[in-house]
This record gives structure tokens, sequence and C-alpha cells, in this order.
């Protein structure tokens, strides 16, 4: 897992697969990060090939810690079959999930 930042906004990438036992480092990146004042954070699956139900979870409740700090979380997968659990779990609906790195810039450049 890589954070990196552009601007004010952070790019956490991830790569091979997200197992209940790697959510818990996903959790601890996240809330030891400093994402202030606006946390804008794009989550780049694009090496991932597998994300279990814990990661999945974990995301939405810093989902809901983001917004209620005026911030967002994009997520970014452009293979079906990661997409899947997303669309399953109608969590489609909740994150705004996009094709590309340049797709979630644009849109926080757009004011989400």
């Amino acid at each position: 897992m890589e954070i990196t930042v552009q601007g004010d906004i952070h790019i956490i990438k991830i790569s091979g697969s997200i197992l209940q036992s790697d959510s818990e480092e996903l959790d601890r990146n996240l809330s030891d990060h400093n994402f202030e004042p606006s946390p804008k954070i794009i989550i780049d699956l694009t090496e991932v090939s597998h994300i279990c139900s814990t990661a999945l979870g974990i995301l939405v409740s810093y989902k809901k810690k983001f917004n209620s700090a005026e911030g967002d979380i994009i997520i970014v997968v452009n293979d079906d079959d990661l997409l899947q659990p997303f669309e399953i779990t109608m969590l489609d609906k909740v994150f705004k999930v996009l094709p590309t790195i340049e797709d979630a810039f644009d849109e926080f450049k757009l004011g989400n």
C-alpha cells in the first residue's frame, strides 16, 4: 500500500489481494494518515485482484467519516471482476467508482 499526495488529493494505491488480514493494515493506514483539512481520497484498486467484505466495510466507515469532514473517497476500478462486489453490495451507489485515476482527479476538480 502506497500513499502519495498531489495537491490536496491523497492517492492510496493498493495491489494484489485485500484479504481480511490486510484489512487491518488498510484501517491503520487510513486512521494514522493526516488527511486534514478536507480529506479528498482516491483509492486506486487498478492492481487489485480481490477485495474482501471486511475491507469494503472499512472503506464505507471512512467514507462516512470523511464526508462529515467535507471530504470524499473515490474508488478507481478498471476490472469487471473487481467491480462486481461493489455492484452486488450496491456500494457502487455509495461510492463514485471510476475507471481511471484521471477521471477521479477530474471528479474532485468539478467539486464532487
